[in-house]
């Protein structure tokens, strides 16, 4: 009876050690994606500041034009986009967000389109889809930027939408957050707060942000300012979606990093016990074997 106990946990052991090093590398993989991407975000704002800063000289100097930026209906519906996971392994990060869109859905006239897997599969079952995009994990990130900025021009124009929010994860210097942020219409003000709120909240990136030029620069405005603005506005409105996509990626990336450290942190406590007992039971038989051969 002892002897298949012994078995079973050297099988358990076993288990619990392979578990670990599963673990451990999804740890790794994911702690290298979210580097990688807030490496990006950082290169993203840069050019989203430098186009701002082209944008604030060309009406200074012009502030006889219109800005025509893109608005929406006065009435109509609003357009909630929600981005989750594809594959979990992430602990509470999806339910808060569902949590969160559930509470925001409330009382609303609303489209509702899903990015990743997860929420594909929670919202199917409450509400009707207008779009879903899975496998976003894998893709990457500024062909889908493309590809979901096509998509709200299409549907924009073929709906009534007055408002598009997106709904996603995002990470700040106090932790894992929650955030709505509203994506169409876009005037100046609320572009600005957009980008702010797309800033990685970490003292390294503190000091990013669009700088006033003092100096006066003689651009030559072909085909026409008004051309041009509405140009810089669409490149913005492209990094802007752009960046969103990857920190919600990179927020992915580091709430599965944790989660398997976790999970590999609790496999090596169970594993303890399990070598513990192992130890106990071997050698209560190698005493009771030698108290046979003294008999």
């Amino acid at each position: 009876m002892k002897s298949k106990n012994l078995i079973k946990i050297r099988k358990q052991i076993k288990f619990l050690t392979n578990f670990q090093k599963t673990t451990k590398s999804i740890s790794l993989i994911s702690s290298i994606k979210f580097q990688k991407a807030y490496k990006k975000i950082s290169r993203i704002m840069k050019n989203v500041f430098y186009l701002l800063e082209i944008f604030r000289d060309i009406l200074k100097y012009h502030s006889h034009l219109t800005l025509n930026l893109v608005g929406g209906n006065l009435k109509g519906k609003i357009l909630v986009v929600v981005i989750a996971s594809d594959k979990g392994l992430t602990g509470v990060f999806d339910q808060l967000i569902f949590k969160e869109t559930d509470n925001f859905l409330k009382d609303k006239d609303f489209y509702l389109g899903t990015i990743g897997l997860k929420a594909e599969k929670y919202f199917k079952k409450r509400y009707q889809l207008i779009f879903s995009f899975s496998k976003f994990e894998n893709i990457l990130p500024e062909n889908f930027a493309h590809e979901l900025l096509s998509f709200f021009d299409l549907i924009i124009k073929k709906n009534k939408i007055k408002e598009i929010y997106l709904i996603r994860p995002n990470l700040t210097s106090n932790g894992f957050q929650v955030e709505i942020v509203k994506v169409f219409p876009l005037i100046l003000e609320s572009l600005e707060d957009l980008i702010e709120k797309i800033k990685i909240k970490t003292k390294e990136f503190e000091n990013l942000k669009s700088q006033e030029t003092s100096k006066y620069f003689e651009y030559i405005l072909e085909p026409s300012p008004q051309f041009l603005i509405q140009t810089i506005l669409n490149q913005i409105s492209y990094l802007i979606i752009y960046a969103l996509i990857l920190q919600s990626q990179a927020s992915l990336e580091f709430m599965r990093t944790i989660t398997m450290k976790k999970a590999s942190e609790n496999a090596e406590k169970i594993k303890e016990k399990e070598i513990l007992g192992y130890n106990k039971l071997r050698q209560q038989k190698i005493t009771e074997e030698l108290l046979d051969l003294t008999r």
